[in-house]
């Protein structure tokens, strides 16, 4: 998950998308049943790149990291030395620190990140240099400076991120990928309640490994906690009580929760859909467009536009929106390929929560780059 923050305006209540609890008692969370420690009161770590960042920023992630879930769960993880040979094909969970984020600009992204799924010895894949787990850091591979407007937001987002990711090694699942999650993520891309994507309990807006909470979270949850001490028992039970059983699948998503539109013709700009009722609320939906790859979006490419004219910068592919202090209406608009026709687009369903923060309407989030790799 990246964030975004502005030395003009902090843009963290973009990114909440969901109806906050005011507890968190609620032992709920989705695990994956499949490729599950032995021991989880060792679990083997390694750095990839341990030189590449500093002492501070290395030592913020482990205690973080580490007190979180020895306190909470009693998982253990051991080891953080420099991988080793022998630890490149074996299954350890090897981290690599991706320097991409400007923390010296006026305006700075933080958070992201990828990980495999469970106990595994494959690499993640982009950017991971052959770790199982990838952290998004600075180009510097610094924390901002004491005292500076960033540093806040970076230390926060990147504690986060890697509680998340540590929880995507440890078997969670993306809780907003839920069926029974009120409106965040994709309807394409659920997880389904099964034998092997277990949901403990309902929909949990507090954990951490949900897109949608409120974004100054940087530790497990009750629900994330009881999830871990399903899969591994010998954590004992949770203090919020025992994992619920297995709870009848939520039903799949209506025909009428995603529209489908086009093909259309080549240079064509049309209103897909307009969204009433956003003046200072979240939105949140996702559209899927069928296009050539253009890192650019010049080819075929979605926009937002609000009732006082402003625009989102252009969307191409299947991208999730988080928008903030649209003034309604809201138009979604696809504009086709001047050259290129027969194409199809499809929206999701459509939710608005919370309140919007003050300030002028904040640019639509990055295409979520936190995602489990899959074996």
């Amino acid at each position: 998950m990246k964030h975004s923050l502005s030395a003009a305006l902090i843009l963290l209540g973009v990114f909440a998308c969901g109806p906050q609890k005011t507890q968190t008692s609620d032992p709920d969370s989705v695990v994956s049943t499949r490729n599950k420690w032995s021991n989880p009161k060792a679990i083997p770590v390694c750095l990839i790149n341990r030189n590449e960042i500093s002492d501070e920023l290395f030592n913020d992630v482990k205690s973080h990291v580490t007190n979180d879930y020895a306190s909470k769960a009693g998982i253990v993880f051991t080891g953080w030395g420099s991988c080793q040979s022998s630890d490149l094909n074996a299954k350890v969970i090897r981290v690599t620190f991706s320097r991409v984020h400007n923390w010296a600009g006026r305006k700075i992204s933080a958070g992201g990140g990828l990980s495999m799924v469970g106990s595994s010895s494959s690499s993640c894949g982009t950017g991971c240099r052959g770790g199982t787990m990838r952290l998004d850091v600075s180009q510097n591979g610094q924390y901002p400076a004491e005292g500076t407007w960033a540093r806040t937001f970076a230390v926060t987002q990147t504690r986060a991120t890697a509680v998340h990711e540590f929880g995507h090694a440890m078997g969670l699942l993306h809780e907003h990928e839920r069926t029974d999650a009120p409106g965040c993520g994709d309807y394409d891309d659920k997880v389904r309640n099964s034998d092997r994507n277990v949901y403990v309990g309902s929909f949990d807006a507090n954990s951490i490994m949900n897109y949608c909470h409120n974004s100054s979270l940087t530790n497990l949850s009750p629900g994330d906690v009881n999830g871990l001490k399903y899969l591994y028992p010998a954590l004992g039970s949770s203090n919020n009580g025992a994992a619920k059983p297995l709870p009848t699948p939520a039903p799949t998503p209506t025909p009428d929760q995603v529209k489908a539109f086009g093909p259309f013709d080549h240079n064509v700009s049309l209103i897909l859909t307009t969204l009433p009722n956003t003046e200072g609320r979240y939105v949140n939906f996702t559209v899927a467009v069928d296009v050539e790859d253009h890192p650019s979006c010049e080819y075929d490419h979605v926009i937002v536009e609000d009732a006082a004219g402003w625009k989102s910068r252009s969307f191409c592919g299947r991208t999730t929106w988080k928008l903030s202090n649209l003034v309604a209406p809201v138009k979604v608009i696809f504009n086709s390929d001047p050259a290129v026709a027969s194409k199809s687009v499809k929206i999701s369903k459509i939710a608005y929560s919370g309140n919007g923060s003050a300030g002028e309407p904040s640019e639509a989030a990055s295409p979520t780059v936190d995602a489990e790799a899959a074996e």
